[in-house]
């Protein structure tokens, strides 16, 4: 019960009672001052009828009696009267039955109106007493009027008692507006608003309250604000280099061997490392600060360069070495990423070199999906040597061994369109387990592409080697379409488990995917429930506000959203308040370095801490061992992925 009811319940009840009280007291005096005029006219109007049958009842004249009584029955003022003589011998008697006028109801004549008394008077003759006259007055006309008056007196009160109740509702909404303000402000406070409430209330008591939760509000603003900078300043340390801001040498190794490992995201790719020329003659001759500059300069031309490559990676591996990794980049794209990475830097000729020519030497290494993270390194480092020994202005491309197959992007369109038109998607799916009983928390769904070999031989292909492609031709749409008719129809229909699908943001732009999807889930609306949508982190930045009105569209019909990879970039935590996903997957890279350094434990700690703030759930990714499994432990984590759980089936 509300508290304004309570209030208004407990303004009523005693005023009900009073009224009920000064009501029942009322009826119960005009009751009796009926009750004693009637007794007062009863005995006045008796001797005068004795008088005036006086000398009747001496003659017994019985014709005289009837008329004298027919006229005094006449008045209405008797109900029964009975004239005898001295000696008990009834001379005439009359009788009137007994009811109330106005409509009072039968059981108020028998409960609440006593019988009329019987009075008797003496009939008196020359001193000498001749008979007796023993009468009822009739009190209907009485007690009927009396009946009236209380009916008035009785809507009076409840108009009274309405009326005070209109007026104590309006006046308690308006006492108790400040109240449901304070409420706002709480919940807004739990989902890391911090709002101040600007309007005070006039009452003193209610000020304070508002004053208080205002001050509340500042506070545990600040707190937080203090908490999530601590968090950043860790990830700045455990993750960043601490000039250019750009990912370190362990950031990058782990994301790269985290990338390798999931062929779901990284099937193909080019990565190059960048290395600026003579930058120690550079550093000795200009100073220290000039040098940073530099490196400052440099890793702001790279980051305009790579701007264009999705899910790109960004790196600064210490001194005069750069990286930058582009997932998804097919063989044919390599020669433009070095020459677009050459074309960038010549920004920098003569800076940092005494002579006037190319700033800095590119090797490139292509990633085919074989291989380890050092293989590729080692493999990119090869060409940034050839590089070297090539002279000024020239990038190395190291391919893969012997010849491949390489499809241009009229012909991947080509593939993925004919796939599609004959369904030859199939779905795979891997748990998300709780922590730390590994219940089933949900199933990722993965997409797969049936590609047939020149031999007859049916290979899946991975998202990570086809989705980038279809993003490319304007197709990501068109796969997330398939991806969630066949979920929606072989998978939700069948089984009482939650189902994860990862969404494409192009998708989001794609015109009519939005209102198709909305379709879909509120046609089937019992299963929508069960569905959660995945998007990765980068990918929802771009989008913000297309992805906004995701997560809101998806809450009307119960769906939830995820975001993926968090923490691969360095992003604020804004993310998290903007965006309010259900769910938060920590980027398989972290559980990789969870046991590097302390600075990376307490990260992890704060980041799962603040996310619980928000009532999001944590999940890390890449849990790939029982040691990595047994350090969940540390992060209070909700849940985990990775083929030590479950592989994909």
């Amino acid at each position: 019960m509300t508290l304004a009811r309570k209030l208004l319940i407990g303004l009523m009840l005693p005023l009900l009672l009073g009224f009920a009280g000064a009501f029942a007291i009322s009826a119960r005096n005009g009751l009796l001052y009926v009750e004693e005029q009637l007794a007062q006219q009863r005995a006045d109007a008796l001797g005068s009828l004795a008088a005036a049958l006086s000398q009747a009842v001496t003659n017994d004249d019985r014709a005289a009696l009837q008329r004298l009584i027919d006229a005094e029955f006449a008045k209405g003022d008797w109900q029964w009267v009975r004239v005898e003589k001295q000696d008990g011998r009834p001379l005439i008697e009359r009788r009137l039955s007994s009811r109330l006028e106005g409509g009072a109801p039968a059981w108020l004549v028998e409960w609440l109106i006593p019988p009329a008394s019987q009075a008797e008077a003496a009939v008196m003759s020359e001193r000498q007493q001749t008979g007796v006259v023993k009468a009822r007055s009739h009190s209907g006309a009485a007690y009927a009027r009396w009946w009236r008056d209380l009916g008035v007196l009785l809507r009076w009160y409840l108009l009274s008692a309405l009326l005070t109740l209109l007026c104590s509702m309006l006046l308690l909404r308006w006492l108790l507006r400040p109240l449901r303000m304070v409420e706002w402000q709480a919940d807004s406070i739990c989902q890391r608003g911090f709002p101040l409430n600007e309007t005070l209330p006039g009452t003193q008591d209610l000020r304070r309250i508002v004053e208080a939760m205002n001050r509340l509000s500042t506070r545990v603003k600040v707190m937080l604000q203090e908490s999530e900078q601590l968090a950043l300043g860790l990830r700045r340390q455990a993750y960043q280099h601490p000039v250019t801001g750009l990912s370190n040498r362990r950031h990058f190794n782990n994301t790269l061997a985290n990338l390798i490992d999931s062929s779901e995201e990284f099937a193909t790719g080019v990565l190059a490392l960048v290395q600026l020329r003579d930058f120690k003659r550079y550093n000795d001759k200009n100073g220290t600060f000039s040098g940073d500059g530099l490196l400052v300069d440099t890793a702001r031309l790279l980051a305009e360069c790579a701007s264009t490559i999705p899910h790109h990676l960004l790196a600064h591996l210490g001194g005069a070495h750069f990286a930058l990794l582009a997932p998804d980049y097919t063989l044919l794209q390599g020669p433009e990423m070095g020459a677009r990475i050459c074309t960038a830097l010549s920004a920098l000729a003569g800076k940092c070199t005494l002579q006037e020519s190319y700033p800095a030497y590119i090797g490139l290494a292509y990633y085919d999906g074989t291989g380890s993270a050092a293989e590729l390194l080692c493999k990119a480092d090869m060409a940034l040597q050839a590089a070297k020994s090539a002279g000024p202005g020239c990038w190395k491309l190291s391919g893969p061994k012997g010849e491949e197959a390489v499809r241009c992007a009229s012909e991947w369109r080509a593939f993925i369109e004919h796939s599609l038109a004959m369904n030859r998607l199939r779905l795979q799916t891997q748990p998300v387990l709780g922590f730390p009983g590994r219940k089933l928390l949900h199933r990722e769904v993965l997409v797969r592409l049936v590609e047939e070999e020149s031999n007859g031989v049916e290979r899946l292909l991975t998202a990570g080697s086809f989705m980038a492609q279809a993003e490319r031709a304007g197709l990501s749409a068109e796969v997330d379409r398939a991806v969630i008719s066949l979920v929606l129809q072989r998978r939700v229909q069948q089984e009482e488990v939650q189902y994860a699908i990862n969404l494409s943001p192009f998708s989001l732009r794609t015109p009519g995917f939005f209102g198709w999807l909305e379709q879909q889930l509120r046609v089937n609306q019992m299963v929508a429930e069960r569905l959660i949508f995945e998007m990765s982190e980068q990918g929802a930045l771009a989008m913000a506000r297309e992805v906004q009105s995701l997560v809101r569209m998806l809450e009307r019909y119960g769906s939830r959203f995820s975001l993926d990879h968090f923490g691969r970039g360095f992003g604020s935590f804004t993310t998290l308040q903007s965006l309010r996903p259900h769910y938060l997957k920590l980027d398989g890279s972290y559980m990789r370095s969870l046991g590097e350094g302390k600075e990376c434990q307490f990260f992890l700690q704060s980041l799962t801490k603040i996310a619980h703030g928000l009532d999001i759930q944590v999940i890390i990714e890449s849990v790939e061992s029982q040691v990595q499994w047994d350090r969940l432990s540390t992060l209070n984590a909700d849940a985990a992925q990775g083929y030590f759980l479950g592989r994909p089936e």
